[in-house]
């Protein structure tokens, strides 16, 4: 039925009930939601285009984190390094010191004043006659201002 009905053009009465209970808006109105859409769109590009671009490196780098840290590292230089303030993280390979200083005050909320990185390279192991290697990473050693800390080694 449906398909000959829009071949014929006839409509159906449930479509014409339809039609007619929808009331037209008054050109008036649709006049002015039309220019306020347009005043917003205008309000836009008056806008100086350091503060679109503030808006977008904010929504950028919330989630920094979880992308720079991979693991803090806990060993027994660590544990004791924490006493000055200093904690060691596994970061990416291609994470800057600025990227790292970034990730730490937003994850933790602390402030920090240093970072040392350092890239530990591959090492060769041997497994019988076939040689491998072990995965190199770099370390971060993060240094805090006074007063501040991490619960790293708390919990082990």
């Amino acid at each position: 039925m449906g398909i000959l009905d829009k071949i014929i053009g006839k409509k159906s009465n449930e479509a014409e009930k339809k039609s007619e209970k929808k009331p037209e808006k008054p050109v008036a109105a649709q006049v002015a939601k039309e220019k306020k859409k347009t005043a917003a769109k205008k309000e836009e590009k008056m806008k100086p285009k350091s503060e679109v671009a503030k808006r977008k490196v904010e929504k950028k780098e919330d989630n920094i984190a979880h992308r720079i840290l991979l693991e803090p590292i806990i060993s027994e230089k660590s544990t004791e390094m924490g006493a000055n303030n200093k904690y060691i993280f596994k970061v990416i390979q291609k994470a800057s010191k600025h990227e790292v200083k970034e990730a730490i005050e937003g994850y933790y909320g602390v402030q920090v004043t240093k970072v040392n990185t350092v890239k530990i390279l591959p090492k060769k192991r041997m497994h019988g006659r076939t040689v491998g290697y072990k995965k190199g990473f770099k370390k971060a050693v993060v240094t805090l201002r006074q007063g501040d800390t991490i619960g790293l080694a708390e919990g082990v």
